[in-house]
């Protein structure tokens, strides 16, 4: 992994910073994800387990997108996605599954539950973030259409 790629350009002032739910419990890859994605100017929240994750989303407005760990303590990641989607205000917003899970069954299960996006540990920050921007592309052009 290579953390060092070069930040973004500084967001417009005017344009809202996009924030990013990490639910990760491996405090190493939290940090570093946190580290990743703050180099490129998006606003960070940390939850390390999945009932946490799952009370954090039932009692905040919805992230930008999410970037979700499988293997959680208390309350898989996959438990946490089912939940996310059945919320009404999350369940259009970009999930990003990345896991140390790297099986056929184990991928169509996250797509199958609602997953946006998958990629497997160990990653690249480059194509994670090319991966996270893409959902947030897509998630945007959504929000669009439905308003007109």
């Amino acid at each position: 992994m290579n953390p060092s790629m070069p930040p973004n350009n500084k967001p417009d002032m005017q344009e809202k910073q996009q924030h990013i739910l990490v639910i990760e419990d491996d405090d190493f890859m939290g940090t570093l994800l946190q580290f990743v994605l703050e180099r490129q100017h998006m606003q960070v929240t940390r939850v390390s387990d999945g009932r946490s994750a799952q009370a954090w989303i039932d009692q905040n407005p919805a992230a930008d997108a999410v970037v979700l760990d499988l293997m959680l303590p208390q309350l898989s990641g996959m438990d946490v996605l089912t939940h996310l989607r059945q919320h009404p205000a999350w369940a259009h917003q970009p999930v990003l599954v990345l896991s140390a899970l790297d099986t056929g069954g184990d991928i169509a299960r996250a797509f199958q539950a609602g997953a946006s996006d998958y990629l497997t540990k160990p990653f690249n920050p480059e194509e994670l973030m090319a991966r996270l921007r893409h959902g947030l592309t897509q998630s945007q052009g959504v929000e669009r259409a439905a308003r007109a």
